[in-house]
């Protein structure tokens, strides 16, 4: 009996030694943060936390994670876990149906109690997340309170030019000409940017200004709730309108037509002159310096309708942020693993720290980031939270974050909400099946060139908005597939 004994116990310790094994972990991070997942605190914690060891490593070249993913499909699996995977909907199903990555579907309710709480109160989040025939390639993030892009106007220049908030298309025009000559940002330059708007797809964001809410397939929705191409709509012209007599009035800067936002075109902490009336972004820290933040506020006007209405464009489940590859001996025990990050503790951990290290509550209940001339905000999101950057998988801590004490992000968590108010979702990001979103996306090859190269055209006046070139522009859009596009969606909520 004794021997019997022993022989289990040995077997034990055996059982958790194999449990301990440490599982790596690669995936996709940003390398403006400078953050190195070797000896980052936040997998330390995540095992003190867990008691699951894992050996963490990041890629910070796209190319390099595009050619990692390409070894994955031909049977060249080197990790356990895909974290911070940053997969497309169609990577996710060419990884898994070579075999590269597993379903995980069957491993969820009995591995991940947090997240089957999350799913239990949301059950429409499962259908974000599985595919088409029930498998579940990846693990998402799941944000309720997720930051929506917005217009946001600088209320520091009509306090300083003494106007109001305009409340119609007109009265926008009349205070973006104020912003371009009054010199509101005090410098006496004329280096202001009324609308700071670059490329055809921020300027699409003005369209809830003319009772049009759609997504970026064009898509918008009838009166009856059924889905209509959105430049068929009568309001698209006046649109299109607007833009043409704000391009003649020089609202706009150089190369709104030709460009796009990146991180080369956007503010910085070195450059204080604001030059921005109009932006569209997340939070306006994206684009001047964040003591500048508060100066501006989401621009929320109705449409000829009389609604206030915005687009959400995300949703508050964003896919393909954790998947586990056929090379992981115990899938059960990444799941343990990452479950921890879908609850209070271990969300906390990947946003904030730990109390006391990297934050701390003060008397009135709200905490700050622990900072000093010895360590700043980015050596805290460099060697000690995992958050930022590409998508991270787990559950916002938004109760957590909206106790912060910072005036920065109280504004834009105050103004989330007033935007979140008015938001709706065009179409949910399950709606089309596989085989209808390929044909989708490859409509949308030719589509989207063809519309947003039209709507340039037209605002630059290098076509005249006539009715004969508009109709001519409409038909242009349903050669390059805009009624099959249009019936694909309505099939899907039939």
């Amino acid at each position: 009996m004794k021997r019997l004994a022993a022989v289990i116990l040995v077997m034990m310790f055996c059982f958790a030694a194999l449990q301990a094994q440490a599982f790596s972990l690669t995936g996709l991070e940003t390398e403006s943060v400078s953050r190195e997942w070797k000896t980052n605190r936040f997998f330390e914690r995540m095992t003190k936390l867990t008691g699951i060891e894992t050996d963490a490593s990041a890629l910070y070249d796209q190319k390099e994670y595009a050619k990692l993913l390409e070894g994955m499909l031909k049977g060249e699996v080197t990790t356990d876990v895909l974290f911070k995977a940053n997969l497309t909907r169609e990577q996710e199903i060419a990884l898994l149906d070579s075999g590269a990555i597993v379903d995980l579907a069957p491993m969820i309710r009995e591995n991940m109690p947090n997240l089957s709480a999350l799913l239990d109160e949301s059950p429409q989040w499962l259908e974000t997340i599985a595919l088409e025939d029930g498998r579940i390639a990846s693990l998402p993030q799941i944000n309720q309170g997720e930051r929506l892009i917005c217009l946001w106007i600088n209320k520091a220049w009509l306090n300083a030019l003494k106007l109001k908030m305009p409340e119609t298309t007109q009265e926008l025009t009349d205070v973006l000409l104020a912003f371009k000559t009054r010199d509101p940002n005090g410098n006496l330059k004329e280096d202001e940017d009324a609308a700071d708007l670059l490329g055809v797809y921020e300027m699409r964001w003005l369209l809830p200004y003319f009772s049009i809410i759609s997504d970026d397939y064009y898509m918008a929705r009838g009166s009856e709730g059924e889905y209509v191409f959105a430049p068929e709509l009568p309001g698209y012209r006046d649109f299109v309108a607007l833009l043409k007599e704000w391009n003649d009035l020089g609202l706009f800067g150089d190369g709104a037509f030709t460009s796009v936002h990146n991180a080369s075109s956007l503010g910085s902490d070195d450059d204080e002159t604001v030059t921005s009336g109009l932006i569209v972004t997340v939070a306006p820290y994206t684009h001047v310096v964040a003591e500048r933040t508060a100066d501006y506020v989401p621009l929320l006007m109705a449409g000829p309708d009389g609604s206030i209405r915005w687009r959400d464009a995300f949703g508050a489940v964003w896919t393909g942020a954790f998947a586990v590859t056929s090379a992981c001996e115990d899938p059960a025990q990444a799941l343990r693993w990452v479950d921890a990050l879908y609850g209070e503790a271990g969300s906390i951990l990947a946003y904030a720290g730990e109390e006391g290290d990297e934050y701390r509550f003060s008397e009135n209940g709200k905490w700050t980031f622990v900072v000093d001339m010895m360590r700043t905000i980015d050596d805290i999101r460099s060697e000690s939270i995992i958050y930022t950057g590409v998508t991270t998988p787990g559950v916002t801590p938004n109760e957590f974050l909206g106790k912060v004490d910072s005036d920065i992000d109280r504004h834009v968590i105050n103004s989330m909400n007033e935007v979140r108010a008015v938001s709706e979702q065009v179409s949910p990001g399950y709606l089309l099946g596989e085989k209808d979103r390929a044909r989708a996306n490859e409509i949308m090859l030719t589509l989207g060139r063809v519309a947003d190269e039209g709507i340039g055209r037209f605002a630059t006046g290098e076509i005249e908005l006539t009715d004969e070139n508009w109709n001519a522009w409409l038909e242009s859009l349903r050669e390059a597939g805009s009624e099959e596009l249009t019936a694909l969606f309505n099939a899907a909520i039939k």
